[in-house]
């Protein structure tokens, strides 16, 4: 069996050897700087990225706008999936509900929507209530997605919901957004 012995600059080794198989096989090293993924098997996660927000947003509206908290993530293969996670604070100024859901590239993905809803109208400006949403893309790019949250009232003519932040204004939350590349 034919190997190769690289020699650490102070010490030790790594010893690449070849399989002990008929044929001719190829090993294609990137150009890159950095690290060999050597375990690339479904389900591996090989990238995260995090952005987090500490503002707040209003919606008087019924239509979904974006609340600020977004981040871009660029997949390095067609197949990987992107697994979204968020945690966010919010509000509402009536015993009422609002909607949250992902965006992508600028859309609003209505097929990610969670519903929230404020159980006191006596309480409902003094707190921020905090919730999930995760959801899993498939992409199919190796294009730079941007994953957003958007939000929208439940009737824009009585209510108002605020996205990480208190009704009555002051006192914002942390809310954070994390996407994960998934081998598929």
């Amino acid at each position: 069996m034919a190997s190769i012995k690289l020699t650490g600059d102070t010490s030790g080794e790594i010893t690449i050897s070849a399989p002990a198989v008929a044929g001719t096989n190829t090993l294609t090293l990137p150009a890159e700087t950095g690290n060999i993924l050597t375990n690339d098997t479904s389900g591996t996660i090989i990238q995260v990225v995090q952005s987090t927000l500490t503002t707040g947003a209003t919606s008087n509206s019924n239509t979904y706008a974006t609340t600020g908290l977004n981040l871009d993530i660029t997949p390095s293969s067609t197949t990987n999936k992107i697994l979204v996670h968020c945690n966010f604070g919010w509000s509402s100024n009536t015993v009422d509900f609002g909607f949250y859901c992902f965006g992508v590239n600028s859309t609003a993905d209505t097929g990610t929507q969670t519903t929230v809803f404020n159980q006191s109208a006596t309480n409902a400006n003094n707190s921020i209530y905090f919730c999930t949403l995760t959801n899993l893309f498939s992409p199919s790019s190796t294009s730079s997605q941007n994953y957003a949250l958007f939000f929208k009232c439940n009737n824009a003519t009585t209510q108002s919901v605020f996205f990480n932040q208190r009704g009555i204004g002051g006192a914002n939350g942390l809310s954070t957004i994390t996407a994960y590349e998934v081998v598929a």
